[in-house]
């Protein structure tokens, strides 16, 4: 009688099914807090108002997903919305902490900075869309 031939079992992990990783928007603020939710929305709406012309894009996973828009089919990326725990962070390209005396700017990117936001304010709205134009006058 012949041996039994077995496969090897793979030692990887399976990935997340498609069905978990976010495809929309609204996919991707579903499972955080109304909050943050209501955050999320009122920085795209901010976003589409500044920028009417960009397209959005939905990235990561399940865990960490991300909302970029950009103006030419992702070559000119000009900002992101993540949601978090307890926060939304808005990530603005080709500005730096100089750029803006009413937000907290934060890290170390070459091109990048973000805000972290837990409530939006009408004083915060408005450098936010300052913040936009800027970042669209400086990406080439």
């Amino acid at each position: 009688m012949a041996p039994r031939r077995t496969r090897a079992r793979s030692t990887k992990r399976a990935t997340p099914s498609s069905a978990a990783r976010p495809r929309t928007f609204n996919d991707l603020i579903k499972p955080h807090a109304g909050p943050v939710r209501a955050i999320a929305k009122r920085l795209r709406r901010v976003v589409y108002a500044t920028l009417p012309d960009a397209q959005e894009a939905i990235y990561g996973g399940s865990k960490v997903g991300l909302a970029l828009y950009s103006l030419g089919k992702g070559a000119r990326v000009l900002c992101g919305i993540q949601p978090g725990e307890g926060k939304c962070l808005l990530y603005v390209h080709n500005v730096t902490e100089k750029d803006s005396s009413e937000l907290r700017l934060e890290g170390k990117g070459r091109s990048n900075r973000h805000v972290k936001l837990v409530s939006l304010e009408g004083g915060q709205e408005k450098a936010i869309r300052a913040l936009l134009r800027l970042a669209c006058e400086r990406t080439a």
